[in-house]
């Protein structure tokens, strides 16, 4: 069932998509994403095949009913990519309001397993701020904020 709604769920229009999110989740999430780079700078991003305007963004998902957010991250990398990672430390908590969410971003590191397409994830790639894929402008900001927490400018 779920693969059908993902697949139909790419073409409704965005406004449908939005009514029908508060229809069947809940008005308050928590949700955990993984912050990953790799020696050259550049941060892991996953693109999604359910997101038709801005398809790339940070791997990661909702918590399950009485699950840990480490064990969330983990378990949404490994859905999402084939990944097994270690969760270092929590980089950032914030509170997306308008949507009624949280959202809790971990700096990860990836110790295992092969990049395996599914029906979320189709692609993954590592992108420097200065030629990132198709993101929401207000997501550059916050991806370079977040870059900034795992690997802080030296002093100059």
């Amino acid at each position: 069932m779920k693969i059908i709604l993902l697949k139909v769920w790419k073409y409704l229009p965005y406004k449908l998509q939005l009514i029908l999110s508060r229809r069947f989740v809940p008005l308050f999430q928590v949700f955990t994403a993984a912050v990953i780079l790799n020696s050259s700078e550049e941060i892991l991003l996953v693109r999604l095949t359910y997101q038709r305007k801005h398809p790339w963004g940070l791997p990661g998902g909702n918590l399950e009913r009485g699950e840990e957010p480490e064990t969330a991250v983990a378990r949404e990398i490994r859905e999402e990519t084939g990944f097994e990672i270690s969760v270092k430390r929590l980089l950032l908590a914030r509170n997306f309001s308008a949507s009624g969410q949280i959202g809790l971003f971990y700096e990860c590191e990836i110790t295992g397993g092969a990049f395996s397409p599914n029906e979320e994830v189709a692609e993954i790639g590592y992108f420097h701020l200065e030629r990132l894929p198709a993101v929401r402008v207000s997501d550059v900001k916050f991806l370079k904020q977040l870059m900034e927490r795992v690997r802080p400018p030296s002093a100059a």
